[in-house]
C-alpha cells in the first residue's frame, strides 16, 4: 500500500503543478468572464441603423396608425425608456436593456392593379440599400371571414433580423383586432377584459406538523427545482469528463516512451494502476473543490445559498469518487492495451458512447423523476453518478431505497471495473505489436 500511496502522490503532484491543471482551474471563470464580455462588447456594438421600411397599404386604412405606432416607440428611444429597475436583496438596481434601432415606415403608393411591378419595384429599392424591408397589406385584411388577400406579405434581404418583422406582425395584429371589434359593434375593452388570462402560482405541498399545525404550501422556487439540479449534474459530468479521459493519454505516452517498463521494475501493474487512479481521484476532487468553494461564494453573496440544500454537497463529492474510480479504471485499460493514438482513437467510440447516456437521457429524468423509466435509468450503473445525483436534487427526491440501491450497485460495478481493468492493464502495459479488440481485452479480463 506504501508504494500505491507513493505513485498516488507523484501522480497528484505532478498534475496540480502543471500548466494544464492551472489553465485548466482558470478555463471555467475565463471562458464565463469571456462571454460576458463579449456578450456586452457586442451590445456597444450593435447596429442601430434605424430601419426603413416602405408600406405598401393596399387596405387603404392601416397605414396610419403602424406609421404613429412606430412614432411612439422612436419617441420612447430617443427619451432613453431602454433601462429597466430590478429589486435585488431591498436594493434597486437599474439595468440597461439591449439597444434597439429605430423604425422608420414610409407609404409606398402605387396607381394601376400590376402589383407584381411594385413588388418588383420596392425589391430593387431593398437590394440598392434604399430600404431595408416592405410591407404589404392585403386588401381584405380587415375581414374575418376573407380567405383571399387578408395576409400580410413581408420582404427583406436579411431575414435573420426578426426584431422588424416581430413588431410588424404584433403591432397590424393589434390593429386588426381592434378594428374588427369595432365593425362588428363590440366593445374591445370589454372582451380584453373578459379575456385577460387568469393567473397561476405553483405551489408544492402543504404539510402537518405532529402538534397538528398545518403548514401553508411554499410557492415554487425554480432556482431549486430547476437551476440547481441542472447546474449540479452538469458540473459534476464537467468535472468527471475532464479528469478520467486523461489516464488514457498518460498510460499510452508511457507505454509508448517505455517508461511503463521502467516503472513496472518497482511497482506491480495493480500497484500502478491504483495509485494513477487515486492520483487522478485527487485532482479531480481538488478541481472541483475549487469550482464548488467558488460557486458557493457567488449564491451566499447573492442571497440565493439556501437554495441549496446542505447534503447535495456531499451527495455531488460522493458521486464524483464513484464515477471517476469507474471511468477513470476504463480509460487506463483501454490506454494499457492500445499501442498507438490510432488504436486507442478506435476503442474510444464504444466508451464514449456509454459516457454520453447520461447526457442523452437527463432531460426525461428532468421532466418526470419518479417515472419507472427515470428509476431504471438511475439504476443503470455508469449513468447512476449523474442521473441519479440529478434525481436527488430535484425536491421531493427519490425514496431511501432507490438512493441506497443506486450506491450499492454502482460501487459493485465500480469495483468490477477496477478489476477488469486492472487484468488489462497487467497484460496489456507490457503487450506490443499487436493490435487492440474488444474481444482480446474480454479474453484478458479472464485470464489466468
Amino acid at each position: 500500500m506504501n508504494k500505491v500511496w507513493r505513485v498516488t502522490c507523484t501522480e497528484y503532484l505532478n498534475a496540480v503543478r502543471s500548466k494544464a491543471f492551472i489553465l485548466g482551474v482558470l478555463a471555467l471563470p475565463v471562458i464565463i468572464a469571456i462571454s460576458i464580455g463579449a456578450q456586452l462588447y457586442a451590445q456597444k456594438k450593435t447596429d442601430l441603423t434605424p430601419r426603413r421600411f416602405a408600406v405598401l397599404d393596399r387596405s387603404g386604412q392601416l397605414y396610419p396608425a403602424l406609421a404613429a405606432k412606430a412614432k411612439a416607440r422612436t419617441d420612447a428611444i430617443r427619451a432613453g425608456g431602454q433601462s429597466v429597475s430590478v429589486q435585488l436583496k431591498g436594493q434597486s438596481l437599474k439595468m440597461d436593456l439591449p439597444k434597439q434601432a429605430e423604425f422608420v415606415p414610409e407609404e409606398f403608393k402605387f396607381s394601376g392593379d400590376d402589383f407584381k411591378a411594385a413588388e418588383l419595384q420596392l425589391s430593387g429599392r431593398v437590394r440598392r440599400k434604399e430600404l431595408f424591408a416592405f410591407v404589404i397589406i392585403g386588401p381584405n385584411v380587415l375581414d374575418a371571414r376573407a380567405t383571399n388577400g387578408a395576409d400580410v406579405l413581408y420582404h427583406t434581404q436579411t431575414p435573420t433580423y426578426q426584431e422588424l418583422p416581430a413588431w410588424i406582425e404584433s403591432t397590424l395584429g393589434a390593429e386588426v383586432r381592434e378594428r374588427r371589434f369595432t365593425a362588428a359593434g363590440v366593445d374591445s375593452k370589454q372582451v380584453r377584459d373578459l379575456s385577460r388570462p387568469v393567473p397561476m402560482q405553483r405551489l408544492g405541498l402543504a404539510e402537518q406538523k405532529a402538534t397538528g399545525e398545518v403548514l401553508q404550501a411554499k410557492r415554487e422556487n425554480r432556482i431549486a427545482t430547476m437551476l440547481v439540479p441542472l447546474g449540479g449534474m452538469f458540473l459534476l459530468y464537467m468535472v468527471v469528463m475532464t479528469s478520467a479521459p486523461a489516464l488514457l493519454n498518460t498510460v499510452l505516452e508511457e507505454k509508448m516512451q517505455k517508461i511503463s517498463e521502467v516503472l513496472l521494475s518497482s511497482v506491480s501493474p495493480f500497484q500502478l494502476m491504483l495509485g494513477k487512479l487515486l492520483g487522478t481521484v485527487l485532482v479531480s476532487l481538488t478541481l472541483s473543490a475549487l469550482y464548488v468553494g467558488s460557486l458557493t461564494w457567488v449564491l451566499w453573496r447573492f442571497g440565493q445559498l439556501g437554495n441549496v440544500p446542505g447534503q447535495l454537497f456531499a451527495w455531488f463529492f460522493l458521486f464524483q469518487v464513484l464515477a471517476l474510480l469507474m471511468y477513470g479504471s476504463v480509460f487506463l485499460a483501454v490506454g494499457a492495451a492500445c499501442n498507438e493514438i490510432r488504436d486507442a482513437q478506435s476503442l474510444m467510440f464504444p466508451v464514449m458512447m456509454v459516457v454520453m447516456v447520461p447526457y442523452l437521457l437527463f432531460m426525461p429524468v428532468m421532466q418526470s423523476p419518479a417515472s419507472p423509466f427515470s428509476r431504471a435509468v438511475s439504476l443503470f450503473p455508469p449513468a447512476t453518478p449523474m442521473l441519479m445525483f440529478l434525481r436527488i436534487a430535484i425536491p421531493p427526491g427519490p425514496a431511501w431505497w432507490e438512493v441506497a440501491l443506486g450506491v450499492v450497485l454502482t460501487t459493485a460495478f465500480m469495483l468490477g471495473c477496477v478489476w477488469a481493468g486492472a487484468k488489462i492493464f497487467r497484460i496489456g502495459i507490457l503487450s506490443q505489436g499487436q493490435a487492440p479488440s474488444i474481444a482480446r481485452m474480454i479474453r484478458w479480463v479472464f485470464s489466468k
